[in-house]
């Protein structure tokens, strides 16, 4: 990742700003694709009159901001001679979502060819006055719009967000909240992930234990964890989207991802069950029965259900990570196989896709699937959502089939935005802002007569470690501008800069929605660190902000020191940092532990020893904290290689067999650390507990064992250090202990490396 040196950023910055304050007031997002600006503003006063014919819901959408947050009430005008006009020209404008907007001292002229394209101009207008226009009461500004003519259209009919209700649930009001902002931001699809593993979360009248038993798992805490929305729900969400110009589409999983609907009706499963609905994450092997002919009556009904509640075009059926081995192990998929000629399991699933396919189109509708359903054949007319990188979509659309691009590496908005030792814990990988701002829909091995069938693109929120309403908003924004803006604006009209600069602006507007979105964090270094002698901490940011920071413990705030050279820490400090936006809105707190001590002293010889650690280790309890196995009355010893074979000699979590508890036991591993070059080292521990020569130098009890960030930087003499670790066999976020690597791995430290690789420590016993 690039990053920034700090302090040449605020200087950058304040000269950027300085040169575009006076170059440029439009703070648009997206971009408008031609902006001329000119000399003057257009000054909004008390009764000024607005014409349009039909009184359109764009004009109720002005009439309602002005009169909100400046407290300016507009009049209905009979004729065009009012101040602002706004009229259907289907003559001059094509897009059905294009506008053309004209700002003079005098007057506002607003052109469209639909309703659609009326709406979107006032969302730019709106992003012409000050921020404040968001406001949800009175406020005090100069309601002044910069005098521009803009001509303008998207560059993609499909820009859209993705999200996952499923493993964390999210309240109908914060969806309500999140389409408020998506229209802002001209962002006119909602696909909803209804169905998966982990929770059904809509209601079907026609099987009530779809949301009795399918909408409920048991949490990491052995409470009951769900949630659905009834009909009603759903069709006053539907029809708040569309008065913003938004389809919603719905997405019910199939064939794979379908747990909770087979714990509530297993008979449509291979096995028969009995299942639950799936507490950890990850893929289930359970899946619906391709060659039971009730299974698709039993899917049709419910899509009959859905397509009541969704006038959308499209019905998502998923089909991705779908296993095959229990069609593999099902004489009834065999036969059935043998009957159609189906040479492979792929082909199984393109039979289960294409017959789903003509149930939907009977409906009235179309399909999209993930790009798995390309695998075996695909459906004559399902539109492809690219998302294991592009190739799905490109060959998708060079053979004729429309396609949805939201490739993984760039589009998946559950990524890390900046260091994962600043941020709460995500499912892996690292997409910036400008990662995702970058990105071009349309790869160049699309055939130029065939990248019409490139739809658009959207940005996907899976929801695994979302656990609040909060946090998804804290993912979405303010990449999704970036999507937004790369959906509609052109190409050449982009510019990566430009749009930071604009993000000052447009954070104001997401505060008056009261989004709680990321803010740039300082980083570099660890955040737990033991030196001899001094130590000077460089930090970055992924985008220019200034960082303030404390020596003393005590929280920063907008007065305390800024950040502009590396900081020299000469004796034990808990360093503290934090970023802060022009607007005066500060981050969360980074807090950096540093301790002054003496290189840790080793045993410098240490015969007759052998490759391994010593394991004392139980198979029974459930454990969550250490402290709890004194209650342990029985210990079994052995020696093993390495500390992940604790797992084998104990009950743990099984993918379709097991649930919350029944993972058992604990471990306490004990051996010597082999360090043969002294100097500073990162040490990484995946362990409850960590000890080296008796000291506590990991403590990650309560986390996600497989996303700690406890690591810890120590000077090392050469020698054997005694460690001891304890793991506790039990499930946390969803994530069972046995899915992390638990060798204690280290490398050469320097403040300036902190991406360098961890490898495996040499630890033996005697």
């Amino acid at each position: 990742m690039k990053r920034i040196s700090t302090y040449f950023v605020l200087v950058a910055t304040l000269l950027l700003m300085h040169m575009e304050g006076a170059r440029s007031m439009i703070n648009v997002v997206p971009r408008p694709n031609y902006v001329k600006e000119t000399s003057g503003v257009f000054t909004f006063r008390q009764g000024m009159q607005v014409y349009s014919p039909g009184h359109s819901g764009a004009a109720a959408l002005l009439e309602r901001k002005l009169s909100t947050a400046a407290g300016i009430r507009l009049r209905h005008g009979t004729n065009k001679q009012s101040a602002i006009t706004m009229e259907i020209d289907t003559s001059a404008i094509q897009s059905p979502e294009g506008y053309q907007l004209s700002v003079t001292p005098h007057h506002i002229l607003l052109q469209a060819s639909t309703e659609t394209g009326l709406y979107y101009g006032v969302q730019t207008l709106l992003q012409l006055l000050p921020p404040q226009i968001e406001s949800p009461c009175y406020t005090k500004a100069r309601w002044q719009a910069p005098c521009v003519q803009i001509k303008d259209a998207p560059a993609f009919r499909y820009r859209g967000i993705m999200l996952d209700v499923c493993r964390h649930f999210l309240p109908a009001e914060r969806i309500k909240k999140i389409l408020d902002v998506m229209a802002m931001y001209k962002m006119n699809r909602f696909h909803w992930h209804l169905t998966d593993d982990q929770g059904w979360r809509i209601q079907i009248k026609r099987y009530p234990k779809l949301t009795q038993i399918g909408s409920t798992r048991i949490g990491d805490d052995g409470k009951p964890y769900g949630g659905y929305y009834t009909q009603d729900q759903i069709r006053e969400i539907v029809k708040y989207a569309a008065a913003r110009h938004i389809t919603v589409i719905p997405e019910i999983e199939m064939p794979g991802h379908a747990l909770a609907a087979l714990s509530a009706y297993p008979q449509y499963s291979n096995t028969g069950g009995p299942f639950k609905p799936r507490t950890v994450w990850g893929v289930e092997e359970n899946v619906y029965n391709p060659a039971n002919d009730s299974v698709y009556t039993f899917l049709s009904n419910i899509l009959d259900e859905v397509c009541t509640l969704f006038p959308s075009q499209y019905i998502h059926i998923g089909g991705d990570e779908c296993p095959k081995n229990r069609w593999k192990e099902s004489p009834q998929c065999q036969l059935l196989m043998k009957k159609e000629g189906l040479k492979n399991e792929e082909e199984l699933q393109s039979y289960f896709v294409k017959r789903m396919e003509k149930i939907v189109a009977k409906k009235g509708r179309k399909i999209i699937g993930w790009d798995e359903i390309l695998e075996g054949g695909i459906a004559p007319s399902a539109t492809i959502m690219s998302w294991r990188g592009e190739q799905g979509g490109i060959d998708a659309a060079n053979a004729g089939h429309d396609v949805i691009m939201t490739p993984g590496s760039v589009l998946y908005l559950d990524h890390y935005q900046g260091s994962p030792l600043c941020e709460p814990v995500k499912i892996g990988g690292l997409t910036t802002l400008q990662q995702m701002y970058a990105y071009n829909p349309i790869p160049k091995a699309i055939s130029p007569a065939m990248k019409h069938h490139v739809l658009g693109l959207q940005g996907n929120l899976w929801s695994e470690y979302l656990y609040t309403p909060d946090e998804f908003e804290y993912q979405l924004f303010p990449r999704a501008l970036a999507v937004a803006e790369t959906g509609w604006t052109q190409p050449e009209n982009k510019n990566t800069d430009d749009f930071i600069r604009r993000m000052d602006d447009q954070q104001i507007r997401l505060d008056e929605h009261h989004i709680h979105y990321y803010i740039p964090m300082p980083e570099g270094n660890l955040n737990y660190m033991e030196f001899t002698d001094s130590l000077r901490l460089p930090f970055t940011t992924n985008r220019p902000v200034r960082v303030v920071y404390t020596l003393d413990g005590t929280t920063p705030t907008g007065e305390s020191k800024t950040y502009t050279t590396p900081i020299l820490i000469t004796k034990t400090t808990t360093l503290k940092l934090r970023t802060i936006l022009p607007q005066g809105k500060m981050s969360a707190v980074r807090t950096i532990h540093l301790t002054k001590t003496s290189s840790m002293q080793g045993i410098a010889t240490l015969p007759n020893t052998q490759a391994g650690i010593r394991l004392r280790y139980t198979g029974q309890g459930y454990y969550t904290r250490t402290s709890q196995l004194t209650t342990v009355k029985q210990w079994k010893d052995t020696i093993v290689s390495n500390p992940n074979q604790f797992f084998n000699l104990v009950p743990t979590y099984t993918d379709g067999k097991s649930y919350p508890g029944e993972p058992r036991g604990a471990a306490i591993l004990t051996g010597y650390l082999h360090i043969t070059d002294p100097g500073e080292y990162r040490l990484h521990s995946n362990a409850d507990v960590l000890w080296i020569n008796g000291k506590k130098l990991i403590d990650n009890e309560g986390q996600i064992k497989k996303f700690v960030r406890t690591d810890i930087a120590v000077p090392f003499t050469n020698g054997y250090y005694p460690v001891k670790m304890i793991i506790l066999n039990n499930i946390l976020g969803g994530v069972p202990a046995s899915w992390a690597d638990f060798h204690i791995t280290l490398a050469k430290w320097d403040t300036t490396n902190e991406d360098q690789e961890l490898k495996i420590g040499p630890v033996v016993y005697k």
